[in-house]
């Protein structure tokens, strides 16, 4: 089974009164304080997927503000749009390629509230010049005092007087250099003087990337809400991945989720095109019975849609439908639903199914999972139809046509 352990690391940020602003987000595919990084883009997207999915924006910032590193590629996607302007300060790396298309893309971006800081950021007059036209676009420069040559601290901050920035100093070593930054006119510090990276570690939860691909594909074909609820459907790791970000930090949502429905027109296609963008930078790893696991959720949930229909009762068959596809996210993952029923905000009958197999969906989905085995299904269907309600041949004829669903999907 590939390794499923993934890793952040994060910084403090801190004011003049040493209160702590906000942590820089960093890259590590390890548990150490450094990383190989060989593509810029690819571990910006690794950053956010572990914090949005892997584990939990709240509980990694809290309230405070995240930094995340971001270059040309990210900034000129729609990876950006994943993550809350208002929590977010988006830091441009030293080696982005400045170019008009890029200048344009900040400005709209700067438009709309996002913020920007200038990461690493040499003191030569070259590279001021280099990237000058961003400074309007910019709240804070990060300077980093190991690198600036013979310049005294009191230069540097001289240099950037005459634009509306805040200067942040960079590796700072120890109280004499912080009390030098301070005095001299930086108004935020990072560095090992107080606290080296925290390393965070979690497990992975994201999606294969064939299935993100396939989703990316339909966006591209359609904007038929129906058609893409549909394509979701087929998907159940999917569809936990899209609870767990949209019960995120970035958004205001607190209605009791009930469809897949509901949670794509809430996001609307624009945002759901980038969240699905991280995926394809980030890569995924593939799980042990993965196919199985699916074809099972995917039968658990076509016979719940249709057995409250079958019943009387149509208007819990979306309801019924996501309970079924969830309905095996914790064997999935690995980890107990009790877990995954706190990271996301179901429905109270939702919850109840999936805890307890207690209420009507529960009674359901018991019924889904005995129907599963296909030895005796005959004794077993004749069983099961007076607990529902049902006659055998009705039983029966919702019991293959989910069959049918698995293999036509």
């Amino acid at each position: 089974m590939a390794n499923r352990d993934i890793y952040l690391g994060r910084q403090p940020i801190f004011d003049v009164q040493g209160k702590c602003l906000g942590y820089e987000l960093l890259y590590r595919n390890k548990g150490e304080n450094t990383a190989i990084i060989q593509d810029d883009a690819k571990a910006t997207a690794r950053v956010i997927i572990n914090l949005v999915h892997n584990m939990g924006i709240s509980s990694i910032i809290g309230n405070k503000i995240g930094f995340i590193n971001v270059d040309d590629h990210i900034l000129l996607s729609d990876t950006i749009f994943s993550l809350s302007k208002e929590q977010f300060i988006f830091e441009i790396l030293e080696y982005t390629k400045m170019s008009v298309a890029l200048l344009n893309r900040v400005q709209h971006l700067h438009e709309l509230g996002y913020r920007f800081a200038l990461d690493d950021f040499s003191c030569k007059n070259e590279n001021i010049e280099y990237f000058k036209l961003l400074f309007p676009y910019v709240d804070i420069i990060k300077i980093d005092l190991l690198s600036t040559d013979s310049l005294s601290i009191g230069d540097l901050v001289d240099k950037f007087k005459s634009y509306n920035v805040k200067l942040l100093a960079e590796k700072v070593e120890d109280m004499e250099m912080f009390e030098q930054c301070k005095k001299a006119g930086f108004e935020l510090f990072q560095g090992y003087f107080f606290e080296k990276p925290t390393i965070l570690s979690g497990k992975k939860t994201e999606p294969t990337m064939i299935n993100v691909i396939d989703l990316i594909n339909v966006f591209r074909t359609t904007s038929d809400i129906d058609v893409i609820t549909q394509k979701f459907s087929l998907y159940p790791e999917l569809t936990f991945n899209l609870l767990h970000y949209v019960n995120s930090a970035a958004f205001q949502f607190r209605q009791e989720i009930t469809s897949i429905k509901q949670i794509l027109v809430l996001l609307g296609p624009s945002r759901l095109r980038s969240w699905l963008g991280l995926f394809l930078y980030a890569g995924s790893d593939d799980r042990m019975f993965k196919e199985a696991i699916f074809e099972a959720a995917k039968f658990r949930a076509k016979m719940m849609h249709d057995l409250v229909k079958a019943c009387g009762k149509p208007e819990l068959a979306d309801e019924a439908f996501l309970t079924g596809s969830l309905s095996l996210i914790d064997t999935y993952l690995q980890i107990s639903m009790a877990s995954i029923i706190n990271d996301i905000q179901l429905s109270k009958d939702i919850n109840n199914a999936l805890l307890s197999r207690q209420g009507y969906l529960g009674r359901l989905l018991t019924v889904a999972e005995k129907l599963e085995t296909t030895e005796k299904i005959q004794t077993i269907i004749e069983y099961l139809a007076p607990k529902v309600n049902l006659t055998s041949n009705n039983l029966y004829e919702i019991y293959t046509n989910a069959n049918k669903y698995v293999l036509e999907t």
